[in-house]
């Protein structure tokens, strides 16, 4: 290896180390917080907590409330993503692989649609909830907006997967008599794990962390307040008592990193078969 080459190497490693710690030390530093009294957390800010409080989880759930809104992002969560990829797979397929017109450009401007700031869209949204009465519903105003917005993003990254899928395959199953829907379910769908993971994964990121839109549609209700904007109503209880707060960051926290971790195979290939061909 020559020296240039080396040169190369350690930099692009030396990056990555500094890249992997920027992000995973504020997660750690949280963890750490979270176990700690507020005595303790004044006295020595960066040392790890010499006694574990897990009270502080516990108090978080019975005075902060965290368990009634774990059950609200829950319930968004589950009927925002099963919404999101059934539609999506059906559009995806249809634009992927039925003879719809205009198909590119209708993924062309789904694109457009998709990297549009959802900030932009809030106060027209809520503007057309209030006037549809649908703003005081539970959990409904919130479901409808993230479905909206992710359903572009979903139905791309199918649609890219979905045409790379074998042309002989769908056809050998067509000339056996196989409709569309079952062509999609049995045969399209199984093969789409990694797809889906990758949908899955960074919709429910966008999900459980969604603030502005959650915070703007629960102003007038105290039902179906998610974690996020529960946890913003938290801090304004318990401003002082740092222990607390990350323990409730650590409750938001803890979903995302399990899901990843149970859909890690599939996401990177997902990714990969994306990259491949698009």
């Amino acid at each position: 290896m020559s020296i240039r080459s080396w040169n190369s190497t350690m930099f692009i490693r030396l990056s990555l180390i500094i890249f992997a710690t920027v992000n995973i030390y504020p997660v750690l530093f949280t963890i750490s917080t979270s176990f700690k009294t507020t005595e303790e957390f004044y006295s020595n800010l960066w040392s790890f907590p010499t006694k574990f409080h897990i009270e502080n989880y516990v108090e978080a759930f019975k005075v902060g409330h965290l368990g009634e809104y774990l059950v609200n992002s829950v319930v968004i969560a589950v009927a925002t993503l099963f919404t999101v990829t059934v539609l999506a797979t059906f559009a995806a397929y249809a634009l992927a692989r039925l003879r719809v017109p205009f198909a590119r450009a209708i993924v062309g401007l789904l694109f457009i649609l998709m990297i549009l700031p959802a900030e932009s869209m809030v106060i027209p949204l809520y503007m057309v909830m209030a006037k549809i009465k649908l703003i005081n519903v539970t959990y409904l105003p919130i479901i409808i907006a993230y479905v909206g917005w992710l359903l572009p993003g979903s139905i791309v990254i199918l649609y890219n997967f979905f045409r790379t899928i074998p042309e002989e395959l769908i056809e050998s199953a067509r000339m056996d008599g196989c409709g569309e829907l079952n062509l999609l379910f049995r045969i399209v769908f199984p093969l789409s794990g990694g797809a889906v993971a990758t949908c899955t994964v960074f919709n429910f990121g966008f999900v459980w962390g969604e603030l502005m839109w959650a915070q703007t549609a629960t102003l007038t209700s105290d039902k179906g307040i998610p974690l996020s904007v529960g946890l913003i109503n938290f801090q304004g209880q318990f401003t002082t008592d740092w222990g607390l707060m990350t323990a409730g960051i650590c409750i938001i926290l803890l979903p995302l990193i399990l899901l990843f971790i149970f859909l890690q195979r599939y996401f990177v290939q997902g990714l990969s078969a994306g990259a491949i061909k698009g």
